[in-house]
């Protein structure tokens, strides 16, 4: 039987992990049968095999993961035999992690991955208990760190693994989580930071910026940081605000994964830590100013059980299917109500469920009446807030009671009666109810008056006042009292003297005045009381005018009306007008609404009432001007601005109703010139009209730059929507959005981010035209940054970021993708127009500091091929432009631009070469056909002439019709929709090797199972942005927030001009990567290293790695050949020894 070798051994690891343990086990005999420096020898030579490969082959993997089990295997077989020494030593591994930290810094990359990658499966090998060196975990700690800082991302993951085991929670100033908060925060790969967040402990220290990263640019990082807040971090840890923060960005999350882990992971261990108890969960997510996102969590908790699970657990009701009033708090309201309205949603399922949690109706009202009476007389201002949710929450209960029960249907009409009138009732409480009320009647205009009947009721109640009498009246009316009785106390003795006498005729009369004095005192007595009367009496508080301005705006948001009634009418005069008079703001503020919604439904209400809004905008409290700016935004989306620019025609002409009818034409306001907001028409009749407009846009514009970001806020997303309804058509109106959109001073507006982000690709992609209108901004935009002055704000925006927003925007290829129209593409595009105005731009001033971005700008513009007579006139362009420019950069771009042009109009004349032959082809078919028609005619002796003409050549041709882009409608999906912009320019430089190196990267994450040599597409499904705009604008780490960078991000997407990497010469490659890379070093104290060309030496080395493999192979030449070797690379190399000194 041959001898097994140490080859033999290292060529049979690379099959599989199956067979790892038994060659430990042979690898150790051979390690018993030599000595260590003969085995140290032949070990380390078939390991710098493995080590100068960077391409993470199975094969290869699978030999690391050989080499870390064997030297680590040593440990505790030693730690066994040797139980009296303290100590155990393992030669072996000591020898080892030497060699690899000698070896960390080398200059080729291959070898400082793979330096970090063993020493990585080295400390994961090693037990729990393992306990190594303080010499050598220093030396392990300052190698790693320094590789913390390497150019290439790879070397940066397999560094930060190492280092997991090495950190210290404890240390307040451990250097190792410092060093994990700072690429967590700050590293462009997404990989890094993601495997930051396996690997860093939780702690008070690091838990800020494991939340960041929940909002993290990348999906796969988001993901991460929700497994790890469910996995180590207790929900007591949190404070009530980071909780909900948390839980409202995972359920809101646009990528399903992430939400998908919200639910199953996070939910469900914070549900495990509060012992299963949904009210516990909601006890700690503030319910009350939190009511969106608890609802959210209940809901999607409750998909997850089934509903005869849910009745059961929810045991707190009593026997006649209420909780008590002492019990009711707003987490149990506010279950009960979601747990309703989910049995109401699953149908008839649910409703077999439902009557088991819900009274009947009566009853039911019974309850709420109960229960606000109870509260009615509380003082307590918390203790009020907490009655009015609970009250809301009962009140949206009802939504889901069966109204085919007349009895229960009348009795809830009669509690939302009462309940509108009553004076202790807030305007809170008004929108459920009007809901209910909804419900219950179905006409319009039965709602209308039922409503304004109560709103008179609620204004003028009826009051019973007490009317007493005054002093001299009352003294009077005592005189004639006393006058009485004395009369009646003479006839009562004078009756008895009569009787007493038998004189029973006077008794008689007698008797009758007596009764007739009875009479008078008893009236007398009464004009004595103090009188009551039922009057009307009006209420001009604020409580209770906002009470009825929210009635009149909930009524008329509820309604469809196509002109306003009398009613409505009569409600404005009387009620509305006045109260925007009113000096309370809050009582303005719903004023202003609510005449706004009876503006929606008469247009010339809302032309008569336009000034006042514009009045409001501008003067009152920031509250009001939002609520205005709202109204009137609404108003001209709705009616047109034509409709307020004819205003003051439509007022001197005496008939107004047809003037009326004709403004119902809805028309655009056009501006091809920048200096203008919106094109003045030429014709007289118009042009105070269009002067009319250009004054409102201007004055909305102006609100671009208020200090109020609320009012900047409504103002950009209001101009936002009349640019995608087609309202507005200006240029320099879409230039000044994008302008807010990147200036730094909207940092901290995340809406306004947010909805402008979601603007610009919905607005570009939406047709043709819109792409125009992008165009026609492109140069004013870069023109305003490149302009702007140091003190500007605008002076710190990347200039080549907005140049690649805008060249994707124009793109016809993403056009036709959103539109669902591939194939269909347009013969000219808006990038064969831009090329020519920044060709003539660079030859205008050949010596600005612009023309590099304009450059870059050239190579980036995605030219169509069969456009010849523009590829030929800017290939003129492009001639005159290297001739004019100096700078070596632009001209490297130039030359780099015109070499395209060439290829692009070398497929031109391909296509038309091709199109040509297809066309002679079908002539010479045509003419063959002809011939033997005629032959065939001749041969059966036909002599009567044809009655048509000659037959006629087919021409081929292919046509291409352009889209209807006035029918095209709106995608959907293009709120999500990405323009591909990497993520930083330091991925970009992945080399093609490097990729496949990342497709097996997660392999050393923790806690991932994939085996080695398998694909892993975890760390790949965050690779693309969810909006290439938030991506373009947002921080590289941070979600939401924006940074400044003056790294140029490159876009992803390839166009025609762009060559591929793997096409490139190695050098240029080198080179290219070398100038990006720059670009992406990390601020850190110790400066990241510049790479060193790769370049042959002509001597010899006694430190090159290929002789040190060279020197090993002429040793063991006896040795015999397998055919399972490791292949070598044909890659050059650089020495292990060649350290980088340089700082």
């Amino acid at each position: 039987m041959p001898q097994v070798t140490v080859r033999d051994v290292f060529t049979e690891c690379q099959t599989g992990l199956a067979s790892h343990g038994r060659l430990i086990k042979t690898l150790k005999k051979i390690y018993d049968g030599m000595t260590f420096e003969e085995f140290w020898e032949q070990f380390l030579h078939h390991l710098k095999y493995l080590m100068i490969i960077f391409k993470r082959e199975p094969a290869i993997e699978r030999s690391m993961e050989f080499v870390a089990k064997f030297a680590t295997s040593f440990s505790s077989t030693e730690s066994q035999s040797d139980s009296a020494t303290e100590e155990p030593e393992n030669k072996l591994l000591e020898k080892l992690i030497d060699f690899i930290l000698q070896s960390h810094n080398a200059r080729d990359r291959a070898v400082r991955f793979r330096s970090c990658q063993l020493v990585n499966k080295l400390l994961n090998n090693m037990g729990e208990d393992a306990q190594i060196d303080e010499d050598l975990f220093e030396k392990i700690f300052d190698s790693m760190l320094q590789r913390l800082r390497d150019k290439f991302p790879i070397v940066r993951l397999q560094a930060v693994l190492s280092m997991s085991r090495l950190q210290d929670p404890s240390d307040d100033d451990c250097p190792i989580i410092k060093a994990y908060l700072f690429l967590i925060e700050c590293d462009p790969t997404h990989d890094v930071r993601r495997a930051v967040l396996q690997c860093i402990a939780a702690s008070t220290k690091t838990l800020p910026a494991i939340l960041e990263r929940t909002r993290d640019v990348k999906e796969v990082v988001r993901k991460t940081a929700y497994e790890f807040l469910a996995e180590k971090v207790h929900i007591h840890a949190l404070t009530i605000a980071q909780r909900v923060e948390v839980l409202r960005g995972g359920l809101k999350d646009r990528a399903v994964a992430v939400k998908d882990t919200c639910v199953s992971k996070l939910l469900q261990a914070w549900l495990r830590q509060c012992e299963g108890s949904m009210l516990e969960l909601l006890k700690g997510l503030d319910v009350e100013n939190e009511l969106e996102t608890s609802e959210l969590a209940l809901v999607t908790s409750f998909k997850k059980v089934p509903a005869d699970e849910l009745v059961q657990n929810f045991n707190i009701l009593n026997e006649k299917l209420v909780i008590e009033l002492d019990q009711l708090t707003c987490e149990s309201a506010l279950y009960w109500q979601s747990l309703c309205k989910h049995l109401k949603s699953l149908g008839d399922v649910g409703e077999e469920h439902l009557e088991k949690v819900m009274p009947a109706g009566a009853a039911f009202c019974d309850y709420v009446q109960s229960f606000i009476d109870s509260t009615a007389k509380e003082e307590n201002v918390e203790k009020q807030v907490m009655n009015e949710f609970i009250s809301q929450q009962l009140l949206e209960m009802a939504g889901v009671l069966d109204l085919s029960d007349e009895v229960g249907r009348k009795r809830l009409g009669k509690l939302v009666h009462d309940f509108l009138v009553s004076p202790k009732v807030s305007h809170t409480l008004v929108k459920p109810l009007l809901a209910r009320l909804r419900e219950l009647e179905n006409s319009d205009d039965q709602f209308i008056n039922n409503l304004v009947l109560m709103i008179s009721e609620i204004r003028e109640p009826i009051m019973v006042v007490e009317q007493s009498l005054g002093r001299e009246e009352k003294r009077l009316i005592d005189l004639k009292l006393a006058g009485v009785r004395v009369q009646l106390n003479q006839l009562r003795d004078e009756l008895d003297d009569t009787i007493q006498k038998q004189e029973f005729e006077r008794a008689a009369e007698i008797k009758a005045l007596v009764t007739e004095l009875e009479t008078t005192k008893t009236s007398l007595m009464d004009q004595s009381q103090p009188k009551s009367q039922e009057i009307r009496q009006e209420r001009n508080d604020p409580a209770t005018l906002i009470k009825c301005m929210t009635i009149t705006s909930e009524m008329l948001a509820k309604v469809a009306l196509g002109e306003l009634t009398p009613t409505l009418q009569t409600l404005i005069e009387s009620s509305i007008l006045p109260g925007i008079q009113n000096e309370d703001p809050a009582v303005r503020n719903i004023a202003v609404k609510a005449l706004g919604l009876c503006c929606l439904i008469s247009r010339e209400t809302a032309r008569s009432h336009l000034v006042l809004f514009m009045q409001i905008s501008q003067m009152d409290q920031e509250s009001i001007r939002v609520t205005s700016l709202q109204v009137i935004f609404d108003l001209i989306h709705t009616f047109g601005i034509d409709t307020f620019a004819e205003m003051k025609e439509t007022t001197d002409d005496a008939s107004s109703s047809d003037k009326t009818a004709e403004a119902s034409n809805e028309s655009q306001t056009t501006d091809p010139d920048t200096s203008q907001l919106v094109d003045a028409d030429t014709t007289s009749d118009t042009a105070q009209a269009s002067n009319m407009a250009n004054n409102i846009v201007s004055i909305f514009t102006g609100y671009l730059d208020c200090e109020s970001t609320d009012v900047r806020t409504v103002a950009a997303e209001g101009l936002a929507k009349l640019l995608l309804s087609g309202r507005v058509i200006a240029p320099r109106l879409l230039s000044r959005l994008l302008l807010l959109w990147y200036n730094p001073l909207t940092e901290a507006d995340l809406h306004l981010r947010h909805c402008l982000g979601t603007f610009f690709p919905v607005f570009a992609f939406a047709g043709r035209c819109n792409q125009d209108l992008v165009e026609q901004a492109f140069l004013p935009t870069l023109k305003t940054l490149f302009n702007a002055p140091a003190s500007s704000p605008l002076a710190d925006v990347d200039v080549n970021n907005v140049s690649e927003l805008l060249v994707q925007l124009t793109s016809n290829k993403h056009l036709a993708e959103n539109q669902g129209n591939l194939t269909d593409l347009q013969e000219s595009s808006n990038h064969d127009s831009l090329a020519v105005k920044v060709c003539n731009e660079i030859l205008n001033e050949p010596n600005s500091f612009s023309v590099r971005t304009l450059c870059k700008i050239l190579n980036m513009l995605e030219l169509t091929p069969g456009n010849e007579s523009n590829l030929k006139d800017i290939q003129v362009l492009a001639e005159q432009m290297i001739q004019e420019v100096k700078d070596k950069q632009c001209s490297k771009a130039l030359e780099k631009f015109q070499k395209n042009i060439q290829d692009l109009l070398k497929i031109d004349k391909t296509n038309q070469t091709s199109v040509a032959t297809q066309d002679n082809t079908t002539h010479v078919d045509v003419a063959e056909k002809q011939q033997n028609d005629q032959e065939s005619l001749v041969c059966e002796g036909e002599t009567q002439e044809s009655n048509a003409g000659p037959i006629a050549a087919v021409e081929v041709q292919t046509h291409m019709e352009a889209p209807d882009l006035e029918a095209t409608t709106l995608n959907p999906t293009l709120e999500t929709t990405a323009l591909t912009v990497d993520e930083n320019c330091a991925e970009q430089t992945k080399s093609a090797d490097e990729e496949e190196a990342y497709a097996t990267a997660d392999e050393e994450l923790p806690g991932n199972t994939t085996g080695i040599g398998e694909k892993s597409t975890a760390g790949q499904q965050g690779d693309e942005p969810e909006s290439a705009l938030e991506e373009s604008r947002k921080p590289k780490t941070k979600r939401g927030k924006s940074t400044k960078s003056s790294t140029a991000k490159k876009p992803a997407t390839t166009t025609p001009n762009t060559r591929s990497r793997k096409g490139k010469n190695k050098t240029e490659e080198h080179s290219d990567r070398e100038s990006d890379l720059e670009n992406s070093v990390f601020a850190s104290p110790t400066p990241m290293r510049r790479p060193i060309r790769k370049t042959r030496q002509s001597g010899k080395s006694k430190n090159s790695f290929r002789e040190m493999l060279s020197e090993d192979d002429s040793q063991s030449e006896s040795e015999p050949a397998s055919k399972g070797r490791p292949r070598r690379t044909t890659r050059s190399t650089l020495a292990l020894s060649d350290v980088d000194n340089t700082a």
